[in-house]
């Protein structure tokens, strides 16, 4: 098994480790069921037996949970153990036929049970998956992110940003209010709690407008590598620009019409 993304060369060692250790184990097993092909499907095991779990023989299977892939599963993994116990199970799912070995849940424990061995290697397999879960949970938490931020204040009448500089930081608007001039004209107003500079940021270009203060204001700044990072952290702050975005260009649309 690994994941749709961020697989390490240490998750993939540990995926093979955990295939092998199942190949161990029912290497002398003979289940009662035949193996079978799946066609592709949504929900592969929807109507097959909740107390079968199943050895992945050929294909590529999808562990879904959320509508959200989490797991991609390879020929020698075991899927649907938490499904036999009547626990949260994902939904596996394949886009081409697979085959699996069915193996009822009572089998498996007798077989696991009939040997000291094999409850030894048993409990090394649930150990390892248990692992690889723990590493793989990690790479998928980001760490909490806290930008260096400083404050800078404003007098009414001062320019805030230039235009032409470089776009090196994003602001917010803690107090006050200002508006965005370009070439003499009132092109935007920006209020409390908006944050503004940031489409030069990302699009690389230079500051299109100035922003001057029409009233004192305390600007709170981000540096732009800092800001991107926080976005790829955060990302609703982008809805809530694209949002603050779409209402600028109606206005302008707008002004361009009663300007007409």
């Amino acid at each position: 098994m690994h994941l749709p993304t961020n697989h390490t060369e240490t998750l993939a060692e540990l995926s093979q480790r955990i295939r092998d250790i199942a190949s161990n184990v029912f290497e002398t097993l003979t289940p009662s069921s035949a193996e079978i092909t799946l066609a592709p499907s949504d929900d592969l095991f929807a109507e097959l037996k909740s107390s079968q779990v199943f050895l992945l023989r050929a294909g590529q299977v999808q562990c879904q949970m959320a509508a959200k892939t989490i797991v991609c599963c390879e020929p020698g993994d075991l899927l649907g153990l938490p499904r036999t116990l009547s626990l949260p199970s994902a939904v596996f799912s394949a886009t081409e036929a697979i085959t699996v070995q069915p193996i009822d849940r009572d089998e498996l424990i007798n077989h696991v049970c009939s040997d000291e061995s094999l409850q030894k290697l048993w409990s090394y397999y649930l150990v390892a998956r248990l692992s690889w879960y723990q590493q793989a949970l990690a790479l998928e938490i980001r760490k909490e992110f806290h930008p260096n931020a400083g404050f800078l204040y404003f007098k009414q009448g001062d320019t805030i940003i230039h235009q032409g500089d470089e776009a090196d930081l994003v602001y917010t608007l803690l107090e006050g209010h200002a508006e965005a001039v370009c070439e003499g004209v009132t092109v935007g107003q920006i209020n409390r709690d908006e944050i503004f500079g940031a489409l030069a940021v990302f699009t690389g270009q230079k500051r299109m407008a100035d922003v001057v203060a029409t009233s004192d204001c305390t600007v709170l700044t981000v540096r732009k590598e800092e800001f991107i990072e926080l976005v790829e952290h955060q990302p609703h702050i982008c809805i809530g620009l694209i949002e603050e975005m779409a209402d600028k260009i109606k206005g302008l649309n707008s002004q361009l019409r009663n300007n007409r």
